[in-house]
């Protein structure tokens, strides 16, 4: 039964999995955070030194609408949510439209009494890697002609982000050095040597980690010693420096995330 709290995980939408399944409540959550702090001298007040966002949990809470005397359809039915469960991936909920998480773990109620037909279950989606909402849908600037340039991208959401870069070396001829700044935390490859019409490629996957990559070759070493760790860029209209020593087509996303 199609009901008006929805909720999927890996695409499959958990009120589809049977008619049965009632979806009492879906707690959105906000992220963990994690704050340091000391004293500060004079005998009042501290002074924080590190904050750290550590996970997010979304909990989904079910019934089964089933008599307690037909027990094997109970039981059934909690088997099919447990494997859902069990799937991990994006979730996605009708109550924070345009919006997913990557779940990395599940916490799994306890089954109690199947008996007792009015029970309620509460299912906990936890993220690790990215503990925020993150838009299903990039934003984007490209532009189809850079050698040593700004662009300018509006970033999305409530907290930091990262940017995920493309640039195609439309020159003809091998590229040796690139450099990408993107709101002041810049990354710079020496003896790259990108090749006519291969890409240099910024990204990360679902576990929040940064790859670079040349075509089919993984060029994170060529980072020179000066380089940040990653492309981040707070929320709000933010420059993209892009630097080549020949023209390359430029292309840069972010997803928003959001409490």
């Amino acid at each position: 039964m199609i009901l008006n709290r929805r909720v999927a995980l890996g695409g499959v939408q958990l009120d589809e999995i049977h008619e049965r399944i009632v979806i009492r409540n879906i707690d959105a959550g906000v992220p963990h955070e994690n704050v340091q702090a000391v004293n500060r001298m004079g005998g009042f007040g501290q002074r924080v030194t590190t904050q750290h966002w550590e996970s997010k949990d979304v909990l989904v809470s079910f019934a089964i609408d089933v008599p307690k005397y037909d027990f094997a359809a109970r039981r059934q039915i909690w088997d099919d949510v447990i494997s859902w469960a069990l799937r991990k991936g994006w979730l996605t909920c009708n109550e924070v439209p345009g919006k997913r998480m990557y779940v990395d773990k599940v916490v799994l109620p306890g089954i109690g009494d199947l008996w007792e037909w009015t029970n309620e279950y509460t299912l906990t989606f936890r993220a690790y890697a990215v503990p925020f909402w993150q838009d299903e849908t990039a934003a984007q600037v490209v532009n189809n002609n850079i050698t040593s340039g700004r662009m300018w991208l509006d970033v999305p959401g409530h907290f930091t982000t990262v940017a995920d870069v493309q640039l195609k070396n439309i020159s003809g001829m091998t590229i040796p050095n690139l450099s990408v700044n993107a709101g002041g935390s810049a990354i710079a490859l020496n003896g790259v040597n990108l090749t006519a019409s291969e890409t240099l490629t910024f990204s990360h996957g679902t576990d929040g980690y940064l790859r670079i990559t040349a075509g089919s070759r993984n060029v994170y070493s060529y980072r020179t010693a000066g380089s940040a760790d990653d492309l981040y860029l707070d929320p709000g209209s933010r420059a993209i420096d892009v630097s080549a020593t020949r023209a390359v087509k430029a292309t840069v996303t972010a997803f928003g995330r959001y409490a």
